[in-house]
């Protein structure tokens, strides 16, 4: 399973490192696990859950108690299998976005060089 690094992580959502870890300590559901070095280190379902916080709190405007209380009646409401299949899909639109962008940046060195 891929892992990602804050910095990864921040370049794919577009927000600051300060801001995913205030998210962590506000939303108890988002908890990455740490490398040996002690570095976080993010999931595709870690990746997925925050791509679901940033459009709440970004776009639907929620605080983000609100969006920590709108994603657990997600992820416990009646729809969660259907929910769940979606997740899968999205994580591997996330992985193959992710070969894509680090293949672009390869290419881009390539062109500077």
């Amino acid at each position: 399973m891929r892992r990602y690094t804050i910095g990864e992580v921040c370049r794919v959502l577009g927000v600051k490192p300060h801001i995913l870890r205030y998210w962590e300590q506000e939303i108890g559901v988002l908890s990455p696990t740490k490398d040996i070095a002690g570095r976080r280190a993010y999931t595709s379902a870690d990746l997925q859950l925050l791509y679901r916080i940033k459009y709440l709190v970004q776009e639907r405007r929620y605080t983000v108690q609100g969006a920590a209380m709108q994603i657990l009646e997600e992820l416990s409401g009646e729809h969660a299998d259907a929910k769940a299949r979606i997740r899968v899909v999205r994580d591997e639109l996330l992985d193959m976005l992710g070969k894509v962008r680090r293949r672009d940046a390869d290419h881009m060195g390539d062109e500077k060089a």
